[in-house]
């Protein structure tokens, strides 16, 4: 049978847009009938995140292929078969990429289909799985390498997993809790494991987000009959000498990406797998602080997930837990090579981490996603990455009436925030006041008033309190804001983050435009602050709290002042 080949459109878009040659691998995730080319990794010499690469990948994703962007016009001769699939593009030819399968030894060029990454979230299960094992031992490259193969003989194979919100363990030769091996998809429905993250339109599963299904390891505390009468008398050898010991957890945390027919009976050995990754990163970590014999306060690590927007899928990092974001700086910007992001953003810091596990009374994430395009055909420029829609009345303050500022202020911190360029939390009313006050803009009884601020103020606390600076714009009337359309244009497409507009009693946040040059109409996607009631996004969506505004929306006898943050380009 003919093999299905998928590649992700995130792939083909950043291979797109190379000018110069380079090579590099593909990886992805073989089905009974289809491949799925998931991530690549470019080739870079002198690189130390090669080694862990496959490893900071979901397991089930793995090695299955090359891909060669050449200068020349034509690709004439094809390297020694080394994997399944090589995909080539040369980049004067405009006829794109071409893409072979190798059978017999021989590269045979074959059709491939793009696939999005809403096709890939409805086809692929993410599966979380959380447990931790302690670990002590001399901080040596023998003695840590001889402690990871005690742990994987002895302590691995007696793991079980737990799946969360269920009765369902999963062990080496059996399954408890469950009688039928049905597929994860049919499991997860019946046990509502993803809740609302997905939906059906017409029995077709439509989702963006991905959708998690978490496990917990768990270990065998009581000994067996058999392993207390195997016991004997201690034997104790007492050497002397200085050294340095780890004294440590080891966090197991690590997904997998599953198709979503799996069946549960498969798990086990999946699973297993996945606990012997995130355990070998642990290791090669631990190798090299014993290595360097420098740092070895960065025994500890943490886990971070991350879910690049650029690549569509996760990727998992350990980084020390006593550590600047400065000093790992290169080692994030030899990932955004190997990937191939482009974009002069952090995507990797630790604040940029994938958020699992949202209070619902958290404030909305980016709710203008789904809202129709206008019908102005203009050039449409909108805020880039993540944000948290601030309003009235969030934590049972009432703040109706006066807030309309704060909560703006608030939503753009949540962006700088949200994208790893600051690392601290968005500021509070008292923290936004008496920042004011400590700047002298404001006298000692501001803190804890009703006062108002505008875009002046708003302009102090993101410089004091998170470094941001800002391009303050005035316009004279509500009237004339069509004139500032090009501006708008270009903050959008080069800055990317939201805007405060202040104007008479009222402040709003710009979240992109919608100019037509030609015409000179221009429309506005604004996020409202003076919404009062629950995060339901459908009713904010269909109220117009975050919706597409026409000129006339602002106040023509009003001036406005506009808080435009600038964004610095760094990784």
């Amino acid at each position: 049978m003919k093999l299905s080949v998928k590649i992700s459109e995130s792939i083909i878009k950043r291979l797109a847009n190379i000018t110069n040659s380079c090579c590099g691998k593909l990886y992805g995730i073989p089905t009974k009938d289809s491949l799925f080319i998931i991530s690549l990794q470019v080739d870079i010499a002198n690189t130390d995140t090669d080694s862990d690469f496959i490893n900071a990948l979901p397991t089930g994703i793995e090695l299955c292929g090359n891909f060669i962007i050449s200068a020349e016009a034509s690709i004439k001769k094809q390297p020694a078969v080394s994997k399944s699939v090589l995909l080539t593009h040369a980049i004067e030819n405009s006829d794109g990429f071409s893409f072979y399968i190798e059978h017999n030894g021989q590269y045979i060029e074959s059709d491939y289909d793009l696939i999005s990454e809403q096709e890939i979230n409805s086809t692929f299960l993410i599966i979380r799985l959380k447990g931790e094992i302690p670990l002590k031992c001399e901080l040596s490259m023998s003695q840590i390498k001889e402690a990871f193969q005690i742990i994987h003989k002895t302590v691995v194979p007696d793991f079980v997993y737990s799946i969360m919100k269920s009765n369902v363990f999963i062990l080496e030769n059996s399954n408890v809790g469950i009688e039928d091996d049905i597929g994860l998809l049919e499991f997860c429905e019946e046990y509502n494991n993803f809740g609302e993250s997905f939906n059906r339109v017409k029995n077709k599963i439509m989702n963006v987000k991905p959708r998690i299904l978490e496990i917990n390891i768990l270990q065998q505390l009581t000994k067996k009959s058999d392993d207390i009468l195997k016991e004997h008398a201690p034997i104790v050898i007492l050497e002397k000498y200085g050294s340095t010991v780890i004294d440590t957890i080891l966090q197991l945390d690590s997904l997998v990406m599953v198709h979503d027919w799996t069946k549960i009976s498969q798990l086990y050995d999946i699973l297993v797998n996945s606990s012997k990754k995130i355990l070998k990163l642990h290791e090669l970590k631990l190798l090299d602080v014993a290595e360097d014999k420098i740092n070895t306060k960065n025994s500890k690590h943490n886990v971070y997930h991350f879910y690049p927007e650029d690549c569509n899928h996760f990727i998992t990092l350990l980084y020390p837990e006593f550590v600047n974001e400065k000093d790992l700086k290169s080692y994030r910007e030899n990932l955004h090579r190997q990937l191939l992001i482009g974009s002069p953003r952090p995507c990797f810091r630790k604040s940029n981490k994938y958020i699992f596990d949202r209070n619902p009374n958290s404030p909305l994430i980016n709710p203008h996603e789904g809202l129709k395009n206008t019908d102005n055909d203009g050039t449409v420029a909108l805020v880039k990455g993540k944000y948290e829609y601030y309003h009235y009345c969030q934590n049972n303050m009432d703040d109706s009436g006066w807030g309309c500022a704060y909560r703006s202020l608030q939503t753009l911190a949540s962006w700088f925030k949200l994208q790893g360029f600051v690392d601290r939390d968005v500021p509070t009313y008292k923290e936004i006041q008496q920042c004011l006050v400590d700047i002298k803009d404001k006298p000692a009884n501001f803190v804890g008033s009703k006062q108002w601020i505008g875009s002046t103020e708003v302009n102090f606390v993101l410089n004091t309190l998170l470094g941001v600076q800002n391009k303050i714009l005035y316009v004279s009337s509500g009237a004339d804001m069509d004139s500032y359309g090009p501006e708008l244009v270009n903050h959008f497409q080069n800055h990317g983050s939201p805007i405060m507009i202040g104007g008479g009693v009222l402040a709003h946040t710009i979240l992109g435009v919608d100019y037509n040059q030609q015409t000179g109409i221009i429309k506005f996607l604004i996020l409202d602050p003076h919404y009062t009631g629950s995060e339901d996004i459908s009713i904010i969506q269909r109220k117009g709290w975050c919706g597409w505004k026409n000129l006339d929306f602002w106040n023509k006898t009003s001036y406005y002042n506009m808080c435009m943050p600038l964004v610095p380009r760094e990784v």
